[in-house]
C-alpha cells in the first residue's frame, strides 16, 4: 500500500494507536485489512512499532534505522490512562537536573518495565490521592497532547517515591529549577498522599525555599501539621546516619541538609 494513502494521517500523528489509524482509513480496529496495511508500512520503514497496538510515524526523509522516536510522546500512548510522572514529569516541566533513562508512566494495570527499541518505560500504579481531575496537566509534543502530573503533584510524588526521581541529590538539584508553585495545590496533594514522612521532607525543602518561591507562612504551617509526630528517617536515610530537619521530625541525608553535593 503506497505511503501516500496514509501520509496525511502519519503527518498529523507522529505516534498513534491502531484504533486511531483504523478510524482514519474507514475500517474497524480488528479488521485484517488494517493489520496488512500497518504491516506493509512497517516493512517499508514508514512506521516503527512501539508497543502492542502503538506505532510511531517515521518522518519522510528520515532513516528508519537511525531515527529516534519522542520517548515521552510514545510512552504516553502505551496505556490509555497513562500520565507521565516522577522524574520524567520533572523533565517535561523543565526542572530535571539531569536527563533520565527511563520514562515513568502512572497508569492502572500491572506495574512493570517495557523495553522498546528507543527507550525503557516503567509503569507505576497511581499513588494515594491521585486524581486526574486535579493532578494532571498537558504539554504539547510534536503537535499532540501529552498528559503529565502538575508540578505540585510531581513534587509531592517525588518525595513519596524519591527512588523514581533520581534519588535525594537529583531531586533537590531538580527542585532548585522550580520557578513557581501553587501553595494551595501543593497542600491539597500533600494531604491526599497521607505520607507524613514525605510531607516532613517536603516541608523542610519548602521552608528553605520559601522566600524564593514566595510561599506564605500559612502554607508552611499547614505542612507542619501534616508532618510526623515523632522523628522518622526519610529519603532513604539509614538508621544511625543522617541529620534531623529541625521542626519537621524527619531525619534526612546529611548531603540534603548541608547541600554538599553539586548544584549548591
Amino acid at each position: 500500500m503506497p505511503r501516500l494513502i496514509s501520509a496525511p494521517f502519519f503527518s498529523n500523528h507522529p505516534v498513534f494507536r491502531r484504533g486511531e489509524y483504523a478510524s482514519a482509513v474507514g475500517r474497524r480496529s480488528d479488521d485484517k485489512v488494517v493489520t496488512e496495511m500497518l504491516a506493509q508500512h512497517l516493512r517499508a520503514g514508514n512506521l516503527r512499532r512501539i508497543g502492542r497496538g502503538v506505532f510511531a510515524s517515521v518522518p519522510k526523509h528520515a532513516d528508519a534505522k537511525k531515527w529516534v522516536v519522542d520517548r515521552f510522546l510514545a510512552a504516553s500512548r502505551l496505556r490509555r490512562d497513562g500520565v507521565i510522572g516522577y522524574h520524567s514529569a520533572l523533565e517535561l516541566h523543565g526542572c530535571a537536573y539531569t536527563e533520565g533513562h527511563i520514562v515513568h508512566v502512572i497508569a492502572h494495570g500491572e506495574p512493570g518495565m517495557l523495553e522498546t527499541l528507543d527507550f525503557r518505560c516503567k509503569f507505576i500504579k497511581p499513588p494515594r490521592g491521585f486524581e486526574s481531575s486535579n493532578s494532571v496537566t498537558v504539554v504539547d509534543r510534536l503537535g499532540l497532547d501529552v498528559r503529565l502530573t502538575s508540578i505540585e503533584r510531581t513534587i509531592v510524588d517525588s518525595f513519596d517515591r524519591y527512588d523514581l526521581s533520581g534519588g535525594p541529590e537529583e531531586l533537590f538539584n531538580s527542585l532548585d529549577l522550580v520557578a513557581r508553585i501553587d501553595p494551595t495545590a501543593l497542600i491539597r496533594h500533600a494531604r491526599s498522599l497521607a505520607n507524613g514522612t514525605a510531607v516532613g521532607a517536603i516541608g523542610f525543602w519548602l521552608e528553605r525555599e520559601q522566600h524564593r518561591l514566595g510561599v506564605p507562612d500559612a502554607t508552611i504551617q499547614s505542612l507542619r501539621k501534616l508532618a510526623p509526630n515523632q522523628a522518622r528517617y526519610a529519603l532513604g536515610t539509614k538508621t544511625g546516619e543522617g541529620k534531623t530537619a529541625t521542626g519537621w521530625n524527619v531525619i534526612l541525608p546529611r548531603n540534603v541538609i548541608e547541600r554538599r553535593f553539586e548544584g549548591l
